[in-house]
């Protein structure tokens, strides 16, 4: 089934919110004890089906039933209303207003007419990133800002990696041929002014910790690389309300 982003307004959200059984919560808390981390949720939200909860944490969201026995991978789907009600909760946790984005610390990437816009943080030695780079080159009309950080638990030289590609005579060149070429970048000095380190504290307070993790204009946000598709129905989702 194609992914639906069509959103509802923010009361729907609270009226599923309201429904919410705090001994079922208890109960789901006590379960998630032995998920593994990645999976852990932050948020517990009832689902507009009975006995089914909405888990969520910036990795994305999930479902499991009130005894906490049954955990599902999915999405809940209103095809009355043509809305996804999983990714209305998610979004809800976790969207952001583009304009908390310092776009001054990002390389800008303008293709075709630039009317529509992306927000990515990525780090130059995550494969997903990579692969997202790689397809992002299929997308046209388009504006990207590109926050280079690194998660640094994962790869221990991407944080200088990010910095060297920044001090490069041509940052956005050399990001884009070490990302998709495997071309490492010729310059070796870190010296110059950079928003690197900027960006590993911005990443943060966003709870970005899977990349890439990508933003529309709207502020709604992905964790992974989707299909191209996907992406595209993405950049153009409506307004949330």
């Amino acid at each position: 089934m194609k992914r639906i982003f069509k959103l509802l307004p923010f009361s729907i959200t609270l009226l599923i919110n309201s429904q919410i059984s705090f001994a079922d919560v208890e109960t789901i808390k006590n379960a998630a004890k032995s998920f593994p981390r990645e999976m852990k949720p932050e948020f517990i939200d009832q689902s507009s089906i009975e006995n089914l909860y909405i888990l969520s944490n910036p990795r994305g969201s999930f479902l499991i039933d009130s005894s906490g026995r049954y955990l599902i991978k999915g999405e809940i789907f209103d095809l009355k209303n043509q809305t996804n009600l999983t990714e209305i909760v998610y979004q809800n946790h976790y969207s952001i207003h583009p304009k908390q984005l310092p776009i001054s610390q990002a390389m800008k990437e303008v293709k075709g007419n630039g009317k529509r816009t992306l927000y990515v943080f990525a780090d130059p030695d995550c494969p997903a990133c990579q692969a997202l780079q790689a397809k992002l080159e299929d997308v046209n009309d388009i504006t990207i800002y590109t926050f280079p950080f690194a998660l640094t638990h994962l790869h221990p030289t991407a944080l200088t990696t990010a910095k060297k590609i920044w001090c490069a005579k041509e940052p956005l060149n050399t990001w884009k041929k070490y990302l998709i070429e495997d071309k490492k970048p010729e310059n070796q000095s870190i010296a110059c002014q950079n928003p690197i380190d900027k960006n590993m504290e911005l990443a943060k307070k966003h709870k970005i910790a899977l990349t890439p993790t990508i933003f529309n204009s709207q502020g709604q946000r992905i964790a992974g690389v989707p299909e191209l598709e996907q992406l595209e129905e993405f950049i153009d989702s409506p307004e949330l309300q």
